[in-house]
């Protein structure tokens, strides 16, 4: 008999400014990324969106504000590169209203791409690049 899995959570934002989104590369792995991460046990039963705001603070400094549409667009599979633990990706839509983006030490680059000719696949890589070709073939 099979046993239920225990899956952490990660709320990722495809952060926009018009057809312009932003995306980063995690320090550690080199992989593409996006900004948001994973929910502590203390935030789960909270407001999600509560999680969303801490991360994006944590990696895109105070400065920074933006609109979160609150109804995820999808739900993707993901390997945490860190200890490789199943995870699932809660995905969300934002815009950026204003501030200076200050990159955490989590990331060591950052750019705004054309959604209509960015090539995900230079930057990002696995189920996260899966994630990126679906938002790209829906929203671009």
């Amino acid at each position: 008999m099979s046993k239920h899995g225990f899956f952490q959570i990660t709320q990722k934002l495809f952060l926009r400014n018009g057809d312009q989104m932003l995306v980063l590369r995690d320090r550690k792995s080199g992989h593409g990324d996006l900004p948001g991460g994973r929910m502590n046990e203390d935030e789960f039963f909270s407001d999600w969106s509560e999680s969303i705001f801490r991360e994006v603070t944590e990696e895109l400094g105070e400065q920074i504000k933006i609109d979160v549409n609150p109804e995820p667009i999808f739900i993707h599979k993901h390997m945490v590169n860190e200890g490789n633990i199943p995870c699932i990706i809660v995905a969300y839509t934002a815009k950026l209203l204003n501030g200076k983006i200050q990159l955490s030490d989590e990331h060591d680059f950052m750019d705004w791409v054309d959604i209509k000719t960015f090539d995900p696949s230079k930057l990002f890589s696995e189920y996260m690049l899966e994630a990126v070709q679906l938002y790209l073939t829906k929203y671009a």
